[in-house]
């Protein structure tokens, strides 16, 4: 029987191999909340400063066990990308390789997460994102999905290797699959698709199997929406209500002071509410 608390699984899946739906699963199965991006994005930005650290070789295991201490596990970036680093904080711990057919996790990366992540380093997003707060969160992923993994043997990171092509990408994936079966001894590894259910999952585990249908999460479609939700809200807010306020002054001849002050005003009272209402839409974001 898996423990009863701490930190007892790592996931050691790439991105896009069904990691939402496998953290929803765990949290059910391990009774207790399970990290992923999703907590990077949207539940815990007091967690940035360590993943910075961490990127940089500097995080110690006193630190990696207070950030996990509320986790039963760990799935997706950033938890796969140092599950060597994980072994050694917890020996106990099992390891998850979440698979898939490589092509299709190319495919996938590419049209959701690595597209969003475009988007949001092109301007005028990157403007839109400092004023409302989000531009650190979204360099942090940029950060971690671009770090070259030591399996690599091109030596691109993920978001490198996808904006190479499928070749390079697939070579990524094979480098990182291989990597895993190398380092994690037999008995502690289970590899794993989202499609066989919880038999597996739970024998591996050595948990009973859920009564309820095994969660099936696709976040792709979410992921497109609060995609187009900045680019557009990026345009109109940064570029298109500016220039028809410029053109509004010159049109009606508002030189005046007065003037000035009150289309001015009218604009920062609309980025207010603007922006209250964009962090309220994008308060799931992840």
């Amino acid at each position: 029987m898996v423990a009863d608390e701490g930190f007892v699984l790592i996931g050691a899946g790439l991105p896009r191999t069904g990691t939402m739906s496998t953290r929803a699963a765990l949290k059910i199965i391990l009774k207790g909340n399970i990290y992923h991006m999703a907590v990077v994005v949207a539940e815990r930005p007091d967690h940035h400063w360590f993943w910075r650290k961490a990127i940089k070789g500097e995080a110690n295991k006193s630190e990696w066990r207070k950030v996990l201490s509320d986790f039963r596990g760990g799935v997706d970036y950033p938890i796969s990308f140092f599950y060597k680093e994980l072994m050694e904080v917890y020996p106990n711990a099992k390891v998850l390789l979440t698979t898939r057919d490589p092509v299709k996790w190319y495919e996938s990366v590419k049209n959701a997460i690595y597209k969003l992540q475009c988007t949001m380093q092109s301007w005028p997003c990157t403007w839109f994102l400092s004023l409302i707060g989000r531009r650190d969160m979204f360099q942090l992923v940029d950060d971690l999905s671009s770090v070259a993994p030591k399996c690599s043997s091109s030596r691109l990171g993920m978001f490198g290797a996808v904006a190479a092509g499928e070749k390079a990408a697939v070579q990524l994936w094979h480098d990182h699959v291989n990597e895993v079966k190398k380092m994690v001894p037999a008995e502690k590894l289970l590899i794993w698709e989202v499609k066989e259910g919880w038999g597996p999952l739970c024998k591996f585990l050595d948990v009973p199997v859920p009564q309820e249908p095994f969660p099936r999460v696709n976040d792709t479609k979410e992921m497109e929406q609060n995609r187009k939700t900045i680019l557009y809200a990026s345009w109109l807010l940064i570029v298109l209500i500016p220039m028809a306020l410029v053109f509004t002054a010159w049109y009606c001849s508002l030189s005046s002071p007065q003037h000035i002050l009150v289309l001015a005003g009218a604009y920062f009272a609309f980025i207010q509410l603007f922006v209250v209402l964009t962090k309220w839409k994008l308060s799931k974001f992840g």
